[in-house]
């Protein structure tokens, strides 16, 4: 083989470099973004119907939509949330469901219903992505009329923005929409024998630009086109609306006509002041770090041209967080690959030697950056976090290939003898060996949701650099070793006498050193059982989300007064960088949001002493001390965003389902009170929202019907006064405004409007509203839930310093002896369905992989009983991972999981090493414990090489230094504590078991009866 390569290490050497080449490349055309792209089936379905009660829309459109969607090909769940005027249906598919065309099925589902449910409501449908989230948000503030900076906004920032490369929806929140206000007074609307309908009809009349024909005049055609004055509103007060030829009555004389705002249903601000925010989103598969280039590009030109009293802030800043983790991960991959390079450096004390081995290194990231874009992949926290975990098992290859070459070289040797002999004894254990590290994520497309494609992209990414570290290692490192390497004389690696003593000493005892290692451990997997469990690893991207929901009904005025106040509260910590606050909206796409609830954006310093987790502690502190009567939750911002896609957002929710609501409703405060003292809950909630206060204006028909009124004409001219009417709609700066007619504020929204509201006949008489009809309050529910068309309460929580697991296990204690009512069924939900279906798979998987691991060392050594023997050495090193994990306080989550299936891989690769050298000396007539010692005196230093190496290459990111880190930490501290002490296993351990295995096996040339 090593004449082959030398034959053809021209063309060799030139692919190596155009293959590097072409990975730089590739390095420069990856997308970055914070996730892989990850497909989730869900389907969202959002429905508004003006005016509508919560009941009334869960009975005339929420159930109707619900049990049509239901059975659309795929759908597995559905669950809805219905508020007044505001319906969301959830529907989730069967995993790998192809959600493009399940968005169509979806909408021609409600296409086919439309036609069924009341005209006036609209139906959007939309697939939730990653991408449905914001990766920016913008803060346009200042002094100026907050229809000003609506204005600008919308129609200079969004336009801007919208037209940048890889830039998906870009959506305006708050700040005042104008309007033409057409304010009636409702005294002089009475003189003039006029009503609120007509007026509205008139104005509506004259506002307006049609084409009426064709004209031709001097061989030219001209058009006919008949204008109101809807460019000259000035003169909109000069239209007649009532009265007599001789004594006109003129739209001035009953009302005036000025340039508003709509009302103002949501209210939104930065830093404590008034604001339009822009939530800026990425297209899927776009370049989010370049995104960010180009935005910031844009904004530094448009700073310039601001006008003034008006400038732009950055509130929210996922894009920065990207580029900050991306490069923390890459410095762990840089730190990682100088660590490995010192092991080999330390170990061969040759600099000729450690060049052979490093060569290997950026290659083969290069080369793994090329496939990673070829297959369509991206740079983001688990294609790196991947990359780092594999910075050692790359140079792993190429240092046995390097040290099996050296140590014949120092030797005497021939270089090329040396190379070519090293390469006949290594290149089967070294392929095999790598292999199995391979084929543990085999299974890995087993897993479903979050979490598998999430560890699919690491496990890819890590499993290419593997396999083309194989080839760099059988193809350039001998030709380096041969090139390079030069004799220097024999030494002694430090420490062979120690290890050669007690091997001697261990082996001479096999049952009992094979018991020790039994009873080792069995003593971790017991110090291990009491770890704390999670779903997955927390991740502190410098910002949170604060909720708030101030009690049902509360006006909106005092809610925004509140909701100013908890703003106020969380900005006076040292941490806190800018806040953006939402009133009756929310972060995201849209959704069935109370306009007395809000969330609040908190961007932290990235310069600070504190963790995101800390912040919050004490921000929840204050914020229950200043505003008690109300409710806040607190949510680190991207756990938040993944929850809520994958459809669980709060970590513990106890379902109560039955048919009877209010049954429901008065149990779930008796769930929450035997939650309430559970350590580490927080944020506790019912999930009794309350009603919702409405004065219903019953209408007396006979009374009405003598009037000449119906319900209809009595709720249109109610509807007028209070709402106002869009009668019309004018060109105003190059853009349409709406023309709303209605009455005067101080009459519309005074306690006693109805008391004083008249209602016009057609005979021009006025009679007062509550002649027709009677006042009644009614207190409705103000949000009704459903899953799988049942009714829902859920009672929520949220986690702080402490694992999900145990807060679990100590919520099902509190309710083992609670009996529910009769009907009532009562489910443990949130993310504990998620974490314990990728448990489940998990556990599969791991199954899978070391079948697949015990296959592929049936195949190498043509034997069942040696691969067990390897295998033997699994269980220590998990029972190790697992332990180091309850030693340092992390829970056992995917990551830590992940780690697990990575080590059964890992730990195989020194025993693949140790006993393919041993057979060899069984076949060579040594006795076992002979061939055993001589083989761990020979490959000790290619094992403890091997091993520093990728154990050096994983301290970067076991430490957790910088943004970005910790969802890679709990699978490198596993690795680290198992591949530990699995290594001192094989070292001392398996060479017993070994002995107890062959020693009846008789070396060649021995006789016996």
């Amino acid at each position: 083989m090593v004449d082959l390569l030398r034959r053809h290490a021209p063309g060799l050497s030139t692919l190596a470099v155009a293959l590097c080449l072409f990975g730089f490349v590739a390095l420069k055309r990856l997308p970055g973004g914070l996730y892989p792209e990850v497909s989730f089936p869900r389907i969202v379905v959002a429905a508004t119907l003006p005016g509508g009660s919560a009941q009334t829309l869960q009975l005339s459109v929420t159930r109707p939509v619900e049990e049509a969607l239901s059975t659309v090909l795929g759908v597995r769940r559905v669950r809805s949330r219905t508020i007044r005027a505001a319906a969301e249906v959830s529907l989730w598919f069967e995993p790998g469901a192809d959600m493009d065309r399940a968005l169509g099925l979806v909408n021609a589902r409600l296409g086919e219903l439309r036609g069924s449910l009341p005209p006036e409501v609209e139906l959007t449908a939309e697939r939730l992505t990653a991408s449905s989230f914001p990766i920016r948000t913008l803060a346009v503030t200042g002094s100026v009329e907050q229809a000003r900076l609506r204005d600008f906004a919308l129609y200079t920032l969004r336009p801007r923005l919208a037209g940048l490369p890889g830039v998906g929806r870009v959506d305006v929140v708050g700040g005042d929409t104008r309007e033409v206000e057409v304010t009636v007074d409702p005294a002089r609307l009475e003189q003039a024998r006029l009503d609120l309908p007509q007026l509205a009809t008139t104005v509506g009349d004259a506002l307006k630009l049609e084409p009426a024909g064709r004209v031709d005049i001097h061989y030219r055609q001209e058009m006919v086109v008949v204008e109101g004055p809807v460019e000259r509103l000035n003169e909109l007060p000069q239209l007649v609306v009532g009265g007599t030829p001789e004594a006109p009555v003129l739209l001035g004389d009953v009302a005036r006509v000025e340039e508003g705002h709509a009302d103002r249903l949501s209210r939104t601000s930065a830093n404590g002041k008034p604001s339009a925010l822009v939530n800026i989103g990425r297209r899927p598969g776009a370049d989010a770090i370049t995104l960010a280039r180009d935005i910031d590009a844009e904004l530094q030109r448009l700073r310039t041209e601001l006008p003034p009293g008006i400038e732009v802030l950055v509130a929210y800043d996922q894009a920065g967080l990207i580029t900050r983790s991306v490069v923390n991960v890459r410095d762990a991959v840089a730190i990682g690959g100088l660590l490995t390079l010192v092991v080999v450096g330390a170990f061969l004390r040759s600099w000729r030697a450690m060049l052979a081995a490093a060569a290997a290194l950026p290659t083969t990231l290069s080369m793994t950056f090329a496939a990673l874009w070829l297959s369509g992949g991206t740079m983001n926290l688990m294609s790196l976090g991947g990359l780092a975990v594999a910075i050692g098992l790359v140079v792993d290859d190429a240092v046995v290939v390097v040290e099996a070459v050296y140590r014949r070289v120092a030797a005497g040797m021939e270089r090329w003898a040396a190379t070519a002999d090293a390469l006949r004894e290594i290149a089967w254990p070294v392929t095999n060996s790598t292999l199995t590290t391979v084929v543990v994520f085999a299974p890995l497309s087993l897993l479903s949701g979050v979490s598998g494609q999430f560890f699919a992209a690491l496990a890819f990414t890590l499993s290419v650099a593997v396999l083309l570290s194989l080839a760099v290692a059988l193809t350039l490192t001998p030709l380096l070793c041969g090139w390079l390497l030069t004799p220097q004389g024999v030494h002694e690696m430090p420490g062979t006498g120690f290890h050669r003593k007690w091997l001697d000493r261990l082996s001479g005892v096999p049952g009992w050193t094979v018991g020790g290692v039994a009873a080792l451990t069995l003593l971790l997997a017991v110090f291990a059982s009491g770890i704390g469990t999670g779903f997955l690893p927390e991740l502190d991207e410098g910002a949170f989300v604060v909720d708030y929901f101030t009690p049902i009904g509360t006006s909106i005025s005092e809610a925004d007064r509140l909701g100013q106040q908890i703003e106020a509260t969380v900005a006076a910590l040292p941490e806190v960088d800018i806040t953006s606050r939402r009133l009756g909206a929310e972060l995201g796409p849209p959704a069935a949001t109370e306009s007395s609830t809000g969330d609040i954006t908190v961007a932290l310093k990235h310069s600070r002493s504190r963790s995101g987790a800390d912040v919050i502690e004490e921000a929840r502190g204050r914020v229950e001390a200043a505003v008690p009567g109300v409710r806040v939750e607190f949510v680190e911002l991207l756990q938040d965003i993944l929850s809520d896609l994958e459809g669980n957002p709060d970590p513990v929710e106890v379902k109560l389902q039955g048919p009877d609501v209010h049954a429901l409703q008065e149990f779930a405060p008796q769930v929450a009170d035997r939650l309430k003292d559970i350590p580490g809950l927080v944020d506790l909630y019912d999930g009794v929202a309350g009603c919702t206060s409405e004065l219903h204006l019953d209408v007396a028909l006979p009374v009405a019907g003598r009037l000449g009124l119906s319900a209809q004409d009595v709720a249109a001219q109610v509807r007028t006064a209070l709402l106002g009417q869009v009668v019309s709609a004018v060109p105003h700066e190059g853009r349409l405004i709406d023309v709303r007619l209605r009455l005067k504020d101080p009459e519309r929204l005074e306690p006693q409007v109805l008391e004083r509201l008249r209602l016009r006949l057609a005979s021009g008489v006025t009679v007062p509203l509550m002649q027709v009809a009677r006042v009644r309050h009614e207190c409705l529910p103000s949000e009704l839930l459903a899953d799988n068309l049942r009714p829902l309460i859920a009672v929520t929580g949220r986690l702080e310093n402490r694992d999900l697991g145990g807060v679990i296990q100590d919520v099902q204690t509190r309710l083992a002896d609670l009996k529910p009512p009769p009907g009532v069924e009562l489910i443990l939900g949130g993310q504990r369905d998620s974490q314990q279906a990728s448990f489940r798979e998990l556990v599969l998987v791991l199954t899978l992989a070391t079948f697949s691991v015990f296959l592929v060392l049936t195949f190498h050594f043509r034997s069942l009983l040696l691969p067990l023997l390897i295998l033997g050495t699994a269980p220590v090193g998990i029972a190790a991972g697992l332990a180091i994990l309850r030693l340092t306080g992390i829970p056992l989550n995917v990551s830590s999981l992940m780690g697990c299936i990575l080590l059964v891989g890992l730990v195989v690769k020194n025993g693949i090493l140790l006993l393919d050298r041993a057979e060899e000396g069984l076949a060579e007539g040594l006795s076992a414990q002979a061939a055993v010692e001589r083989a761990a005196s020979v490959r000790l230093r290619p094992i403890l090489m091997t091993t520093l190496a990728t154990l050096l290459g994983l301290v970067p990111l076991a430490l957790g230094l910088g943004e970005g880190a910790e969802l890679q930490r709990p699978l490198a501290i596993t690795v680290l504590g198992g591949l530990s002490l699995s290594t001192l296993v094989v070292l001392w351990g398996l060479p017993s078991a070994y002995v107890l295995a062959r020693r009846r096996v008789r070396p060649p040339g021995m006789g016996g009866n």
